[in-house]
């Protein structure tokens, strides 16, 4: 029967066509096997192999044993307190766990659509200071996106105001009742085509900060479901946001990670760039590229 795997669609797609990119090896003809075989459930429910998936649907599915190491996360940091995964795509945090065979604790959390470095801790203590060090901000983290188009100016701290409702957030420059202040400071690391390649410092921690964010500002993080805005020609329909690194500070009991960086590759696809509006040069007027490092 092979190893269960679950994800969340991040796109409106068929579901065989899904299943095809989200597992590494599985060729279209092979997802649509799979979906007929009966292997397959959405939301909890065997489906046809044309249906048609929605965005937050739950896809689980009995992948080959073959397959099985292709969907696995890889393991960035592991000691006896901690582990640190690389989360792929589509993948939902929560599901970490069960693919690494073992109980683990969240000690934070990525939104299913966001890829890179997420932390768990083996033991009650190490989970309880894990746990402090994110809410004290005493764990420093890193996220690189690609936004379109790219912003007015290379570097920028901004500050607004976000609200939740019915788990979408809004932005607003003004503070009001219920609001909460949100700081999020940008750099742009490459220009590539009509968009821009960003480094993303978040100094608060509110859900959906980042995202919200720059769509609030008019650059949406290209791929993004919820926050995307409009769907532009030749940009990939996969949330690209990817949180890259994890500096951590002041750990007793997880002493071995104190003062370590922990670091990823984005994973980004960035060959999309030239079918962009406007081409490779698009944004030069707009941002100050003598202060770019090119990446």
């Amino acid at each position: 029967m092979g190893k269960k795997v679950e994800f969340t669609a991040d796109k409106n797609t068929g579901v065989a066509p899904f299943l095809a990119s989200a597992v590494a090896g599985l060729s279209r003809a092979a997802a649509d096997k799979l979906v007929k075989s009966g292997e397959v459930r959405v939301n909890g429910a065997r489906v046809k192999s044309n249906v048609m998936l929605k965005v937050g649907d739950t896809v689980a599915a009995f992948v080959p044993d073959a397959l099985t190491v292709s969907v696995a996360p890889r393991i960035v940091y592991e000691d006896g307190n901690v582990v640190v995964f690389d989360k792929p795509k589509r993948i939902s945090y929560d599901k970490l766990p069960e693919l690494y065979g073992a109980p683990l604790y969240a000690v934070h959390r990525l939104d299913t659509n966001t890829t890179g470095l997420i932390a768990f801790a083996k033991t009650d203590a190490a989970r309880a200071e894990l746990e402090d060090a994110f809410r004290c901000r005493r764990v420093h983290k890193v996220y690189e996106a690609v936004v379109y188009p790219a912003p007015p100016k290379a570097h920028d701290t901004l500050t607004a105001y976000l609200a939740m409702n019915n788990g979408v957030a809004t932005v607003s420059d003004r503070p009001s009742d219920g609001r909460k202040t949100i700081v999020t400071e940008y750099s742009v690391e490459r220009l590539v085509g009509g968009a821009a390649l960003l480094r993303l410092t978040p100094h608060t921690g509110r859900t959906h900060q980042l995202r919200a964010h720059m769509y609030h500002i008019g650059c949406p993080i290209i791929g993004d479901p919820k926050y995307g805005g409009k769907k532009t020609d030749g940009a990939p329909d996969t949330q690209m946001l990817a949180a890259v690194e994890l500096t951590f500070d002041g750990l007793k009991i997880c002493k071995a990670l104190d003062g370590k960086k922990l670091v990823t590759d984005n994973g980004f696809d960035l060959g999309f760039s030239e079918k962009l509006d406007g081409g490779a040069d698009s944004c030069r007027g707009a941002v100050n590229t003598d202060k770019i490092g090119k990446k």
